[in-house]
């Protein structure tokens, strides 16, 4: 067999980045024409668009990924003018169900709450995202304390995530951070995460189902204890003290606080589909069986109504627009489809009118 001669492997050299550099410049030039995201934005994952600083930890100000857009004061959506702005101002925090996974841009539904008041207020409505992927009840409220109470908004909508407190450790405030965070460097490539995530969706989802519970086996087998078949009490009674100090803050800085109880996907879990979302679901949570994090969740959704009720909050029920659309309401075991977020924040639009704006 003949050895390639110098001439044929710098051929084959200059033929591979030539390659390379036409799938990277695709890439970003498709991210441009889609979302609107500059060729030369550095993000090249969702977890970049997060950041700790002097403030804690928010979304990053300025970022851009995909669908996912931050304004330069750190919110979800199009820049916003504190000083010039007079209106109703509403802040929506939470974690991913808030910020938005799957919805188009724009379709988040603290974005849909917007839309859907503007039109029944006299004056103007801006609704801030605030939200992030991950962040904690405990960050939250640590976030309206540093970031968001110096904005003076009149009410802020939370929609919590309880699951976090079957994480092996109880959520706790982020601190922030001393020093400036270090910028993103643009020289990495955006081709390769996208080639994986399009091999990821490739695969067939029974391969991608036993791949999901390989790893919560594995989780199981490294924490070295029994699946718990139900949540220790302590959990949900740690979810609701947190919850009611949060309602506290948000009073004492000068805002309405508003409720939204978290709901998921499942009315029937018999299904085969509904099968490979709980197992999805276990994976995040790998302590607790699937039976385990339903009923957390439903009991949450409790608290939430208990801690509305004792302290004259309004508490706001998704499920009065999202069981008529059934599992199209999700995108996978908890997260809103466009139609879900259009309904989450239509709902929360009705419900708020009458008490942030007077009627046109």
């Amino acid at each position: 067999m003949m050895r390639p001669t110098t001439t044929q492997l710098v051929q084959a050299a200059v033929a591979a980045l030539v390659i390379g550099v036409s799938l990277e410049a695709t890439v970003r030039l498709d991210d441009w024409a889609q979302f609107g995201v500059s060729p030369t934005a550095p993000a090249i994952a969702m977890n970049e668009l997060l950041v700790r600083d002097s403030l804690g930890v928010h979304a990053r100000p300025g970022a851009a990924f995909k669908q996912f857009q931050i304004s330069p004061e750190g919110f979800r959506g199009a820049p916003f003018d504190r000083a010039s702005f007079e209106g109703v101002l509403i802040v929506a925090a939470g974690a991913s169900e808030t910020f938005g996974l799957y919805e188009k841009p724009g379709g988040d539904w603290p974005r849909q709450l917007e839309d859907s008041l503007a039109p029944r207020c006299r004056t103007p409505v801006r609704v801030l995202n605030a939200a992030f992927a991950g962040m904690s009840l405990p960050t939250v409220t640590e976030d309206y304390s540093r970031r968001l109470a110096p904005l003076r908004p009149q009410v802020v909508v939370y929609y919590p995530t309880p699951m976090q407190y079957l994480e092996a450790k109880l959520p706790v405030a982020a601190e922030p951070s001393p020093t400036p965070p270090a910028p993103l460097s643009p020289w990495r490539s955006r081709a390769v995460p996208r080639f994986r995530e399009a091999f990821k969706r490739a695969a067939p989802e029974a391969l991608v189902d036993r791949l999901r519970q390989w790893d919560t086996q594995r989780s199981r087998a490294a924490g070295g204890t029994p699946v718990r078949v139900t949540a220790e009490p302590e959990r949900l009674d740690a979810f609701e003290r947190d919850l009611r100090a949060l309602v506290g803050r948000y009073r004492t800085g000068g805002a309405t606080p508003v409720l939204i109880q978290h709901r998921n996907r499942f009315t029937d879990t018999t299904g085969v589909e509904a099968q490979r979302w709980l197992r999805a679901w276990e994976r995040f949570y790998p302590l607790y069986a699937a039976s385990a994090i339903l009923a957390f969740d439903d009991a949450a959704a409790e608290r939430v109504a208990r801690v509305g009720a004792d302290s004259a909050v309004l508490v706001i029920d998704p499920r009065e627009v999202t069981s008529p659309l059934g599992t199209a309401a999700f995108a996978d075991f908890s997260h809103f489809t466009d139609a879900g977020s259009a309904r989450v924040g239509g709902l929360a639009a009705r419900r708020l009118a009458p008490l942030v704006c007077a009627p046109m």
